[in-house]
Protein backbone atom coordinates (compact mmCIF):
# COMPACT_ATOMS: atom_id res chain seq x y z
CA UNK A 1 0.00 0.00 0.00
CA UNK A 2 1.24 3.60 -0.97
CA UNK A 3 1.31 6.99 1.30
CA UNK A 4 3.09 9.39 2.13
CA UNK A 5 2.25 9.84 5.58
CA UNK A 6 4.57 11.12 7.53
CA UNK A 7 4.54 11.38 11.51
CA UNK A 8 5.93 14.50 13.27
CA UNK A 9 9.45 14.46 14.74
CA UNK A 10 7.48 15.60 18.12
CA UNK A 11 4.98 13.08 18.12
CA UNK A 12 4.74 11.81 21.97
CA UNK A 13 2.39 8.81 23.10
CA UNK A 14 -0.77 10.01 25.51
CA UNK A 15 -1.45 8.02 28.56
CA UNK A 16 -4.05 6.09 28.55
CA UNK A 17 -7.53 7.38 30.21
CA UNK A 18 -7.99 6.21 33.55
CA UNK A 19 -11.88 5.49 32.63
CA UNK A 20 -11.29 3.44 29.25
CA UNK A 21 -12.65 0.05 30.22
CA UNK A 22 -10.26 -2.73 29.74
CA UNK A 23 -9.11 -4.64 27.47
CA UNK A 24 -11.82 -6.41 26.04
CA UNK A 25 -14.27 -4.09 27.55
CA UNK A 26 -17.13 -3.14 25.35
CA UNK A 27 -16.85 0.76 24.42
CA UNK A 28 -20.31 2.73 24.65
CA UNK A 29 -21.25 4.58 21.47
CA UNK A 30 -20.27 8.10 21.79
CA UNK A 31 -23.87 9.51 20.22
CA UNK A 32 -26.83 7.60 19.73
CA UNK A 33 -27.35 9.65 16.79
CA UNK A 34 -23.93 8.76 15.44
CA UNK A 35 -23.77 7.05 11.59
CA UNK A 36 -21.17 4.50 12.59
CA UNK A 37 -22.21 3.27 16.03
CA UNK A 38 -25.24 4.93 17.17
CA UNK A 39 -28.45 2.75 18.05
CA UNK A 40 -30.83 5.75 16.96
CA UNK A 41 -29.85 5.83 13.64
CA UNK A 42 -31.78 3.56 11.13
CA UNK A 43 -30.08 4.26 8.07
CA UNK A 44 -26.37 3.72 10.52
CA UNK A 45 -24.27 0.84 10.65
CA UNK A 46 -24.53 -0.30 14.17
CA UNK A 47 -20.97 -0.81 14.18
CA UNK A 48 -19.47 -1.93 17.76
CA UNK A 49 -16.50 -1.77 19.21
CA UNK A 50 -14.05 -3.03 22.07
CA UNK A 51 -10.89 -2.11 24.31
CA UNK A 52 -7.77 -3.42 23.02
CA UNK A 53 -4.25 -3.43 24.90
CA UNK A 54 -2.89 0.18 25.15
CA UNK A 55 -4.80 3.09 22.86
CA UNK A 56 -6.52 0.56 20.98
CA UNK A 57 -9.72 -0.38 19.44
CA UNK A 58 -11.08 -3.22 17.52
CA UNK A 59 -14.72 -2.19 15.62
CA UNK A 60 -16.65 -4.89 13.41
CA UNK A 61 -18.84 -3.86 10.81
CA UNK A 62 -21.22 -6.41 8.83
CA UNK A 63 -21.09 -5.33 5.39
CA UNK A 64 -24.66 -5.21 4.63
CA UNK A 65 -26.12 -5.53 0.75
CA UNK A 66 -27.25 -1.70 1.29
CA UNK A 67 -23.80 -0.63 1.59
CA UNK A 68 -22.81 -1.73 -1.78
CA UNK A 69 -20.47 -0.10 -4.17
CA UNK A 70 -19.44 -2.00 -7.20
CA UNK A 71 -21.15 -5.11 -7.88
CA UNK A 72 -21.03 -7.36 -5.04
CA UNK A 73 -18.16 -5.47 -3.00
CA UNK A 74 -18.52 -2.48 -0.38
CA UNK A 75 -19.04 1.02 -1.75
CA UNK A 76 -15.41 3.06 -0.44
CA UNK A 77 -17.25 5.31 1.08
CA UNK A 78 -18.76 2.77 3.38
CA UNK A 79 -15.18 1.57 4.24
CA UNK A 80 -14.00 5.04 4.90
CA UNK A 81 -17.05 5.96 7.07
CA UNK A 82 -16.35 2.99 9.15
CA UNK A 83 -12.49 3.86 9.23
CA UNK A 84 -13.26 7.31 10.33
CA UNK A 85 -15.32 5.87 12.78
CA UNK A 86 -12.66 3.03 14.50
CA UNK A 87 -9.80 5.66 14.52
CA UNK A 88 -12.28 8.61 16.04
CA UNK A 89 -13.26 5.87 18.82
CA UNK A 90 -9.85 4.76 19.07
CA UNK A 91 -9.20 8.55 20.25
CA UNK A 92 -11.55 7.95 23.41
CA UNK A 93 -8.80 5.91 25.06
CA UNK A 94 -6.54 8.85 26.08
CA UNK A 95 -10.27 10.58 26.89
CA UNK A 96 -10.10 12.85 24.20
CA UNK A 97 -13.34 13.74 22.32
CA UNK A 98 -12.40 14.61 18.87
CA UNK A 99 -13.42 15.68 15.15
CA UNK A 100 -11.82 14.57 11.94
CA UNK A 101 -8.73 16.37 10.64
CA UNK A 102 -7.44 14.36 7.76
CA UNK A 103 -8.21 10.86 6.26
CA UNK A 104 -6.36 8.54 4.00
CA UNK A 105 -7.22 5.34 2.96
CA UNK A 106 -5.49 2.20 0.62
CA UNK A 107 -8.21 -0.31 -0.83
CA UNK A 108 -5.95 -3.35 -0.90
CA UNK A 109 -8.61 -5.81 -1.82
CA UNK A 110 -12.49 -6.09 -2.53
CA UNK A 111 -14.19 -6.64 0.12
CA UNK A 112 -17.67 -8.95 -0.81
CA UNK A 113 -21.29 -8.06 0.62
CA UNK A 114 -22.02 -10.22 3.52
CA UNK A 115 -19.01 -10.30 5.18
CA UNK A 116 -18.42 -8.91 8.26
CA UNK A 117 -15.26 -6.92 8.59
CA UNK A 118 -12.57 -6.28 11.90
CA UNK A 119 -11.07 -3.09 11.91
CA UNK A 120 -7.78 -2.66 14.36
CA UNK A 121 -7.64 0.87 15.28
CA UNK A 122 -4.73 2.62 17.27
CA UNK A 123 -2.93 5.77 18.34
CA UNK A 124 0.43 6.69 17.01
CA UNK A 125 0.99 9.33 19.63
CA UNK A 126 -0.34 13.73 19.55
CA UNK A 127 1.47 16.98 19.10
CA UNK A 128 -0.64 19.46 20.92
CA UNK A 129 -4.17 19.35 19.84
CA UNK A 130 -3.49 16.63 17.04
CA UNK A 131 -4.29 12.63 17.35
CA UNK A 132 -2.65 10.67 15.17
CA UNK A 133 -4.06 7.18 14.20
CA UNK A 134 -3.91 4.32 11.62
CA UNK A 135 -6.18 1.00 11.32
CA UNK A 136 -6.25 -2.14 10.22
CA UNK A 137 -9.41 -4.05 8.02
CA UNK A 138 -10.03 -7.66 7.82
CA UNK A 139 -12.42 -9.86 6.30
CA UNK A 140 -13.23 -12.22 9.67
CA UNK A 141 -16.33 -13.76 8.57
CA UNK A 142 -18.71 -14.56 5.86
CA UNK A 143 -17.46 -14.40 2.08
CA UNK A 144 -13.65 -13.99 1.79
CA UNK A 145 -13.02 -14.73 5.48
CA UNK A 146 -9.05 -14.74 6.19
CA UNK A 147 -8.18 -12.85 9.26
CA UNK A 148 -4.73 -12.90 8.12
CA UNK A 149 -5.01 -10.81 5.31
CA UNK A 150 -5.42 -7.10 5.58
CA UNK A 151 -7.76 -5.55 3.03
CA UNK A 152 -7.39 -1.56 3.70
CA UNK A 153 -5.68 0.64 5.91
CA UNK A 154 -6.34 4.13 6.80
CA UNK A 155 -4.07 6.54 8.68
CA UNK A 156 -5.95 9.60 10.49
CA UNK A 157 -5.45 13.04 12.32
CA UNK A 158 -8.09 13.62 14.93
CA UNK A 159 -8.02 16.93 16.35
CA UNK A 160 -9.44 17.52 20.01
CA UNK A 161 -12.58 19.63 20.24
CA UNK A 162 -14.71 20.42 23.42
CA UNK A 163 -18.66 20.38 24.18
CA UNK A 164 -18.63 24.46 22.75
CA UNK A 165 -17.74 22.44 19.49
CA UNK A 166 -21.11 20.68 19.04
CA UNK A 167 -23.03 23.89 20.34
CA UNK A 168 -22.01 26.44 17.77
CA UNK A 169 -22.36 23.14 14.83
CA UNK A 170 -25.58 23.06 16.36
CA UNK A 171 -26.53 26.52 16.07
CA UNK A 172 -25.86 26.40 12.11
CA UNK A 173 -28.00 23.58 11.21
CA UNK A 174 -30.74 23.60 9.52
CA UNK A 175 -33.02 21.75 11.37
CA UNK A 176 -32.78 24.19 14.13
CA UNK A 177 -34.46 24.06 17.82
CA UNK A 178 -36.03 20.71 16.66
CA UNK A 179 -32.77 18.65 16.21
CA UNK A 180 -31.65 20.76 19.06
CA UNK A 181 -34.27 19.68 21.64
CA UNK A 182 -34.17 15.64 20.14
CA UNK A 183 -30.35 15.44 20.81
CA UNK A 184 -30.18 16.43 24.19
CA UNK A 185 -27.02 14.59 24.88
CA UNK A 186 -24.00 15.93 22.93
CA UNK A 187 -21.32 13.75 21.90
CA UNK A 188 -18.98 12.62 24.46
CA UNK A 189 -15.37 11.30 24.87
CA UNK A 190 -16.56 8.55 26.80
Amino acid sequence: MSSNWNLPDDLTMPARADVFPAPGGVLPQHWSKCFGCGDDQPAGMSMSFVAGEGLEVFGRLQVARKYQGGPGVIHGGILSAAFDEAQGIGCMSVGAAVVTGHLEIDFARPIPLDSVLEIHAWIEGSVRRKIYTSAEARIVEGPGADPDVVVATSRALFLTITAEHFEKVKKLSREGSEANESDAALPSSI
